[in-house]
């Protein structure tokens, strides 16, 4: 019984959620209303073995209706208070028991009634059903989707996001972190709706669980091509009050702590957090350059760098639901995120010519502080109807982010034999500020026509103005003041609108069943270089012409041959559209010899995704394998090039390439080896075809690549449970080259005290092995690049959960009887 607990225990909340509405009914109301005073109590035992079984669901309900519920307590103990008069039928369930009901009359004359002990006698039908069910604690497994149970994840215990996707099968970050669904960029979702925080602004101890939707319907925004990964936050979805109190400490000054209350007394329902971390954080690569003429080398650039990052994080969260009856509710949040960043930074660079004896060498040093505060406002109106699965939903949400990067660079660079190059030593300081806003607008609703039909539809508005710009100075060493460098300040300001709307209609057809789906998305986008006279914008669809480049559909087929084995086949067309780093025709100043520079003649690419899908439920797990495809027409490809006038200098761009075709696979698959042991493995396999060129010049590439994960995860005897995870991703085919293969392992090791305390101990990089590279080949170099983040630490963290299951947390109670426990930690 114990090992359901917990799935069990969420279950019964949100069932108990329910238990505390008023009864059902769109009639008239009555015009003498009866008092709510009745109370029964009792205890539930195991009917084998005599004990008490805590967590039980007990409920009142009269007809269809629920009138009253709550949870037993770790006494086996029940209470239900403020019940109506009349006759009503007492429910006792818990998963893998038969059910136990009992008529109840509730008078004048028995307004208090001992239901005495209830014995409830395991259900060998359930209990098979139970099972396979229990497997499926750290993940479960869906035709549409993956979900990922997050506090089942020791090893990312007080750390942020970032070290959440590490353990999620076909999740890999790129260089900057950022999340890639089988190598492609992601969308983010915060319970449903899209984001501007990034992962690392995100505490891992506020995730509930991870949804992976790899190829989303029409429902989903059509800019989503590299699938969603939609991170449910942590809510309040239990009677009473509970909390939450986390801290930890780790090496390289790690250090994190959180508190999150929850109360809910219908009609209200509260919710409060803050969390705040912070770490530091070394870096270390190089890059390696090689320039050629006709294959042979004419000179070599090398650099090493040297980082240390001070990171600091706030983040907290006000929600208020109002429970307007049993079926409408509007919820009212405020989210605050604000994070503080130093870096340091110390870049050594040598010169050599094609003989490899030294020109020049110099030193570059970089002090940043990054400064930024996002909100995001949010008002949510949910509807629900009678009828099981037809409601209706409505949002606005407004972020806005606030930030401010000043930073200064000095260089110094010598010749051969010591001398100051010319021009040398420089002081460069640059400002970057940041206004960015988002305001979306987004109704959804469902309604299910018959047990096999169903349709969904809905509208979405969202519109993106932004404020940047980078101002640039450079110090006159002669005069000894700063002038400004117009060639790399730029102030821009952008308008980006999308307004959509969908239609999904669900049906079956013969053992089949089929999901149809059409988006339609009218998209505008407009960038004005303000300091500089220039600006460029897009429109889809511009006329009747291109309408079809807004036109988005979605097919899912699929086929249930038992309640173990699924197939399905889906297709749907996706739209990518250019971000402003892409379209900004200016010199985004990197380093002294690495430029990147937007392309204002960029189009959207359009991709068309499919998969065929099987998930085969065992005794014991489950295995998950699709073949996808993956066409896309004028991909967004970056390409690089030497400076016409001075060949150190590298620089970056975006083109549009002709097409490129991935195909693979990804399986999954999830056992339980023996009892308290589960193993989770994830390989994907690759093939990808990239056809580009670029003012005459061909960078076209293909090859095999693959990822793989592994995840164990032990439950140990004294309530220990033990975790190791590890990951590699072999070179991927890019254009221009290849990428540098990664791999690492983490470990943790949790104990957990009467299901209240939890203590972690973990550690990431157990081998001190992550890094990220990549080796470009041109006609006119070559180019080695490493970047190692600080990625080995240990991390102890502990935490403590509290909370009381009681509904009436604020309502004057009547005298209770000897052995009625008010209160206690779940």
């Amino acid at each position: 019984m114990g090992k359901f607990k917990i799935t069990f225990l969420l279950i019964c909340f949100s069932y108990t959620l329910f238990s505390q509405q008023a009864p059902a009914g769109g009639g008239a109301r009555p015009a003498f209303k009866m008092p709510a005073v009745g109370r029964i109590y009792g205890k539930v035992l195991d009917k084998k073995s005599k004990d008490v079984m805590p967590y039980v669901s007990v409920v009142v309900t009269k007809g269809d209706s629920v009138i009253g519920g709550n949870l037993t307590k770790d006494n086996g103990e029940f209470n239900l208070e403020n019940l109506p008069f009349g006759k009503f039928m007492l429910k006792v369930t818990f998963l893998g028991y038969a059910t136990q009901s009992r008529p109840i009359i509730i008078t004048p004359q028995t307004v208090e009634q001992d239901m005495g002990n209830i014995s409830l006698e395991g259900d060998e039908k359930v209990l098979k059903t139970v099972e396979i069910e229990g497997q499926q604690s750290v993940s479960e497994m869906s035709i549409d989707r993956k979900v990922f149970n997050v506090d089942k994840n020791i090893t990312s215990k007080g750390g942020t996001a970032m070290d959440v996707m590490k353990n999620i099968p076909s999740v890999t970050l790129d260089d900057n972190g950022n999340a890639q669904l089988r190598q492609n960029p992601a969308t983010i979702y915060i319970d449903g709706r899209p984001t501007t925080l990034t992962l690392d602004q995100i505490p891992s101890d506020q995730i509930d669980r991870v949804e992976v939707i790899t190829n989303p319907s029409a429902k989903y925004e059509a800019s989503a091509t590299g699938g969603i990964i939609n991170i449910v936050m942590k809510s309040n979805t239990k009677p009473g009050y509970n909390g939450i109190v986390t801290g930890g400490i780790g090496t390289n000054n790690r250090y994190n702590g959180m508190v999150a209350l929850n109360i809910k007394q219908r009609p209200f329902g509260l919710s409060i957090m803050y969390n705040c971390m912070t770490f530091s954080n070394p870096v270390t690569g190089y890059t390696n350059r090689t320039m050629l003429a006709n294959g042979t080398p004419t000179g070599y650039l090398n650099t090493t760098d040297a980082t240390r990052f001070g990171n600091t994080f706030q983040t907290g969260l006000i929600s208020l639901d109002y429970y307007v009856n049993n079926r409408n509710t509007i919820t009212l949040a405020e989210n605050v995120v604000s994070g503080d960043f130093l870096s340091d930074d110390r870049q050594n660079f040598n010169a050599l010519d094609g003989s490899e004896a030294m020109v020049s060498n110099g030193v570059r040093t970089a002090n940043t502080h990054t400064q930024f505060q996002n909100y995001t406002s949010k008002l949510l109106y949910k509807k629900t109807f009678p009828k099981q699965g037809k409601e209706l939903t409505a949002d606005i949400n407004y972020n806005t982010t606030i930030a401010s990067s000043p930073s200064t660079y000095v260089t110094n660079a010598y010749l051969a034999d010591g001398t100051i190059l010319p021009g040398y030593p420089t002081t460069q300081v640059n400002s970057g500020h940041n206004l960015s806003e988002m305001y979306t607008f987004q109704a959804d609703y469902t309604n299910p026509i018959t047990d096999s039909t169903k349709i969904e539809m809905g509208v979405r508005s969202s519109y993106r103005p932004a404020n940047q710009g980078l101002d640039v100075q450079t110090l006159n060493y002669s005069t000894g003041y700063y002038t400004a460098d117009t060639f790399l300040t730029a102030h821009y300001r952008i308008k980006d609108l999308v307004n959509a709307a969908y239609v999904n209609y669900t049906t079956r057809w013969k053992h089949l069943d089929f999901m149809l789906g059409l988006r339609f998305e009218d998209s505008y986008y407009q960038g004005v270089l303000t300091d500089k006279n220039t600006s460029f914008e897009y429109q889809y669809p511009s006329t009747l012409n291109n309408v079809m480049n807004a036109l988005f559909p979605s097919i899912f087929i699929s086929k249930k041959f038992n309640d173990r084995q699924e197939l399905q086949f889906n297709v749907s067309r996706k739209i990518n559209r250019p971000n402003y780093r892409q379209l900004m025709p200016f010199i985004m100043f990197s380093d002294k010899n690495n430029y990147l520079i937007g392309n204002p003649s960029l189009t959207p690419e359009f991709i068309t995704m499919a998969e065929l899908n099987f998930n085969q439920r065992l005794d014991k797990g489950n295995l998950f394998f699709t073949l996808f495809y993956r066409n896309t027409q004028n991909p967004l490809t970056p390409y690089s090039y030497q400076s016409p006038g001075d060949p150190t200098v590298l620089i970056t761009t975006t083109v549009n390439g002709n097409q490129s075709n991935t195909v693979g696979m990804d399986n999954t698959f999830k056992y339980e080896l023996f009892k308290g042991f589960e193993a989770t493995l994830n390989m994907n396999l690759f093939y990808t075809a990239i056809d580009a060129s670029y003012n005459n010049t061909n960078f076209s590439n293909q090859g095999f690549n693959y990822t793989g994960k592994l995840n164990f995860m032990y439950h140990l005897p004294w309530s220990l449970t033990a975790q190791l995870s590890g990951n590699y991703e072999s070179p991927k085919v890019i254009p221009q080259g290849t990428t540098s293969a990664v791999y690492f392992a983490d470990c943790g090791l949790s104990k957990d005290y009467h299901k209240f305390l939890v203590f972690t101990l973990s550690l990431s990089d157990i081998f001190d092995t992550k890094s990220r590279g990549s080796h470009l080949i041109t006609d006119e170099y070559t180019q080695d690049m490493l970047m190692r983040r600080e990625t080995r630490y240990l991390k102890f963290t502990a935490t403590l959960r509290f909370g009381k299951a009681d509904a009436s947390l604020f309502k004057r109670k009547p005298t209770q009887q000897q052995g009625d426990s008010d209160g206690g930690f779940f």
